[in-house]
Parts: structure tokens; C-alpha cells; sequence
């Protein structure tokens, strides 16, 4: 095989990310913190219906992997276009605090909220799935809907590549991490375990495929657009990784009704909003029964529920693929357009 000299330049400053990823929609910073963006999108929308805000993961990358690529492939724009609601998202920052907690994660979503307008649809992908069922359980008079995206609720149904991380890797493996990285988990930590999870796709696949594309400028862009974000990584607090883990990983406190949360037990029956569950059919890190448990644990009537598996689509597929903003554009329409549960008291008078 003949090598161009200038094709393999090219290649290698494929290779060089030097760049920060960064939301594609227009937006404006609502509130800035220490921890987090809150990010206002299309906010001259005059619905007068609770506003969507999306909550993305802290995962040890930017969180506009919800606003990805092309206004095709970028939920905020799939929320925006379906909906009359205003859109808001949190961008989190580079963590910094080494005390922070998942209290604190529900207490700045609390924040978000009222900033937002005091109740909203929310959404969570992934551990911004969980954090948000968590904040449902909590403060449900605060949630009008709750979508989840391949968001673990039982962290131990299905067959998951974490499982073997999480079984294999005992708490001080975790507190030794986390202490080589002066109390934070450092993001390129976090980058280099999910690339173990597919070692031959992340260190050979990946590289042979933008070999192949070298010559295809538009195949090229599209790759420096997801090697940008993949690549670029934030660390995340210690201290509500190491509770993460143990308590929710370990030993699955979430669906137990034992994860103390604000000094109170997170009960998933106080949820009784319309709920979706959306997940990858090909998702290895949460499969879809991880995701579904959520129906199993809410007091949300099986009619209020919609449950979607995404053909062919992976882990981070079920956020930011094209084909998949149409799954996510039929639940945002099912759970705008379903009546609420009457209170107990409304059920027994047209009982009576």
C-alpha cells in the first residue's frame, strides 16, 4: 500500500483535539454557579406550560453531548421543535468542590428549577437520569414529567459492561483513584474506563475507521465533531462518585428504598407523573432493563408511561443519533398530552 505523504499529515492532525466542545443552539446563561451553567434555550416561547430542562450526565465529558452536532442530531433542538415549552439545560463545569454529594447535585437541580419557573418536564440522560428521578422522588409537586435516557434506575438488571468493573473493583480500588487525583475523579481516568469497556473499538477500530475517511472531508468533520467532545474531559467530585458507586452501583440503594437523601429515604412511589423510559437496543453500559426498572418502583399509572427501545443504538446513540430525535419527539408529545392523576380525594368524588 502506497502512503501520500500529505494524507498521513492530515491524519495525524486529525489525531491532535485541541479544541473545547461547545452547544450548537443559541443560547443564554440563565445563572452561573461554581458547579454548573443554566443554560436558557428559546425562551421567547409565551407557553405557559411548565418549560423542559434536561439534565445531562457528569460522566467526565461536556455536557452538550444534548446539543451534539447538527440541529438533526441535537435533543435541545428535537425539545424546542416539538414543543411550545421553553428549553433549558445545565451545562456542568470541571468540578472543583471535594466535598460536594449527591445532596448537593439534587440541591443545585432544586436551584435550576425554581430559576426555570418552579415545576418542569424533566429530563435526565444517563447519571442525569438518575439524578433526576432521585429529585422527582423528592420533590414530585416540582416535576410535571419525568424522561429518562439510558439512565440506570436498577443498577443491577440486565447484563451490563459496568457490572464487571463494579464486581471486580473493590471500594478501595475506588477511594485509590480517587485520592491519585487529590480528591476529584479525574475525567481522562473516567475516559480511559469507558474505553475498556470496548477495548477494540475505542484503540483500533475508531483509528482504522478515520484512516478510511481520510479522503472524505464531510465523514472528517463529522469525526473531529465526536472526537472533540469524546475526547475532551472534566473531572468529577470524589466524593459523590465514591457514594455513587458504593450506594447506588453497589448496592443498589435507588430501587431499595434506602438511599438517604437529604436526610430523608428516596422513596420512588411518591412519583406519580407521566413518566418515559427511552433506551439503546445495542446499549452495553445501561441496558434497557436497567432503564425500564423505572416503571416497576413509580405510583405513575401504566397508561401515563411510555417505554422505547431504539434500534441498533448504543450507549450514547440514544442521545445524540439523528434516527433516534424521532423516539425522543414521540415521548415529549405522549407525556405533554397526558391528563394528570386526579388527587385521591378528586378519584373518590367521581367514584361517587
Amino acid at each position: 500500500m502506497v502512503f501520500d505523504f500529505k494524507e498521513v499529515l492530515k491524519y495525524c492532525s486529525e489525531l491532535m483535539i485541541t479544541e473545547k466542545p461547545d452547544w450548537i443552539s443559541e443560547h443564554q446563561v440563565v445563572q452561573e454557579e461554581m458547579a454548573y451553567k443554566l443554560l436558557g434555550f428559546n425562551l421567547d416561547k409565551t407557553s405557559e406550560r411548565p418549560p423542559v430542562l434536561i439534565i445531562p450526565p457528569q460522566a467526565g465529558h461536556h455536557s452538550c453531548i444534548a446539543d451534539f452536532g447538527s440541529p438533526a442530531q441535537s435533543l435541545v433542538q428535537t425539545c424546542a421543535q416539538t414543543t411550545d415549552n421553553a428549553v433549558f439545560a445545565i451545562e456542568w463545569k470541571n468540578s472543583v468542590r471535594l466535598n460536594e454529594t449527591i445532596d448537593d447535585l439534587v440541591l443545585y437541580l432544586d436551584v435550576c428549577i425554581e430559576q426555570a419557573g418552579g415545576k418542569v418536564h424533566l429530563i435526565g440522560l444517563c447519571q442525569g437520569g438518575w439524578l433526576a428521578t432521585i429529585y422527582a422522588a423528592i420533590y414530585p409537586e416540582k416535576v410535571a414529567s419525568l424522561l429518562i435516557g439510558a439512565a440506570p434506575i436498577d443498577f443491577r438488571a440486565g447484563k451490563s459492561k459496568v457490572h464487571e468493573f463494579v464486581d471486580r473493583i473493590p471500594m478501595k480500588g475506588y477511594d485509590l483513584m480517587v485520592k491519585t487525583g487529590g480528591g476529584f475523579l479525574r475525567g481522562d481516568v473516567m475516559l480511559s474506563g469507558w474505553k475498556l469497556t470496548s477495548p477494540y473499538e475505542r484503540y483500533v477500530e475508531d483509528y482504522v475507521n478515520l484512516w478510511e475517511s481520510i479522503r472524505d472531508d464531510g465523514k472528517l468533520e463529522r469525526a473531529k465533531k465526536f472526537r472533540t467532545w469524546y475526547e475532551y474531559t472534566q473531572n468529577i467530585s470524589g466524593k459523590w462518585y465514591l457514594q455513587a458507586v458504593y450506594e447506588l452501583f453497589k448496592k443498589n440503594k435507588l430501587i431499595k428504598g434506602t438511599l438517604r437523601i437529604l436526610h430523608r429515604n428516596v422513596d420512588l412511589k411518591r412519583i406519580t407523573c407521566p413518566v418515559a423510559m427511552i433506551a439503546g437496543e445495542k446499549d452495553d453500559i445501561t441496558p434497557f432493563e436497567q432503564v425500564y426498572a423505572l416503571s416497576d418502583y413509580v405510583s405513575t399509572p401504566e397508561s401515563h408511561m411510555f417505554k422505547r427501545i431504539i434500534p441498533k443504538s448504543g450507549h450514547i446513540g440514544v442521545f445524540m443519533r439523528t434516527d433516534s430525535q424521532p423516539h425522543w419527539a414521540e415521548a415529549l408529545n405522549f407525556i405533554m398530552n397526558v391528563r394528570p392523576v386526579p388527587k385521591t380525594d378528586e378519584r373518590e368524588m367521581v367514584a361517587a
